[in-house]
């Protein structure tokens, strides 16, 4: 039924619900049903009740200080998560320019989408690409703009991350229990890796001049680590406790190395081969670090 299907001119204030379909009409509930309702539903929801001793009810139950390794995704299996209009406008650098948004993406259809389907077929049969992620839960708290990391005493802090205050005034450290308070939130942090081939094929294309083709392989290869972390997010949402933004902390060539080699250690990064070099560089080199939000 659709907002169109009803009366509303027979209908009272208060007696319209909003649906992904339009208003309805609410359902007829009768006498009985309201006193049920106006009876029971305080006692049940809000107070305990006879039984002093009743426990609250776990809503978000998750491991934390746990590393978790996320099983082996193939090429495949990232494809659906991959941006590819990030991938072909800011890595490849095919940038709309006059036209309307139909054509351009025309263009991209002729020019851009066979490359990908190239690099995509090189890397499967060439197994450059292998995958990797896990991830852990942290409790943390926030002071203005700097988000605490602490260490499973609750105690001590491994790690502080922060973030820019927006002009509006909001910041996502707003968002998070305050320092002091004896209250912590948890946070996830994903580690991917892409596997030493990628790194090897890029320094092969580059040592003989192939800068094209390395530039195409390169840009695949830092959008699929983004593809894995918003894989490895999405297997968080089903843990129903971080289903917030992903905030991504950089890869081996871009980002804080403080802040990485924490990260590194704390998630136990070497069970997917991930570590940390004398240079302060995350190896290999299609490697990164992102942080997920809680709900």
């Amino acid at each position: 039924m659709t907002a169109n299907a009803v009366d509303k001119k027979e209908i009272s204030a208060g007696a319209l619900v909003d649906t992904l379909f339009g208003l309805e009409k609410m359902p007829d509930r009768t006498a009985r049903h309201q006193a049920i309702a106006d009876e029971e539903l305080h006692h049940y929801l809000f107070d305990v009740g006879q039984d002093q001793n009743q426990a609250a009810l776990p809503l978000i139950n998750v491991p934390h200080y746990r590393s978790k390794v996320i099983a082996k995704k193939t090429i495949v299996d990232l494809v659906p998560y991959l941006d590819e209009l990030a991938l072909f406008e800011q890595q490849w650098g095919f940038v709309k320019k006059q036209g309307d948004r139909e054509s351009w993406c025309h263009q991209m259809k002729a020019d851009a989408v066979p490359i990908l389907e190239r690099v995509i077929d090189l890397c499967q049969k060439q197994k450059l690409l292998q995958p990797k992620a896990l991830y852990s839960y942290f409790f943390c708290a926030a002071e203005k703009e700097t988000l605490y990391l602490y260490k499973s005493n609750k105690a001590d802090v491994f790690l502080t991350i922060d973030f820019p205050r927006l002009k509006n005034g909001v910041c996502v450290t707003d968002k998070f229990v305050q320092t002091g308070t004896g209250k912590f939130d948890t946070i996830a942090a994903v580690a991917v890796n892409m596997g030493r081939n990628a790194t090897e094929m890029a320094k092969r294309w580059l040592a003989v001049g192939k800068d094209l083709d390395y530039r195409y392989f390169h840009g695949f290869v830092l959008e699929m680590l983004n593809a894995m972390t918003r894989c490895a997010a999405a297997t968080l949402a089903k843990e129903e406790c971080c289903l917030g933004d992903v905030y991504f902390l950089g890869t081996a060539k871009q980002g804080n190395a403080k802040v990485q080699s924490a990260l590194i250690k704390m998630l136990d990064a070497s069970l997917i081969d991930i570590a940390f070099s004398r240079n302060y560089l995350m190896m290999p080199e299609y490697s990164s670090l992102a942080i997920v939000f809680p709900h």
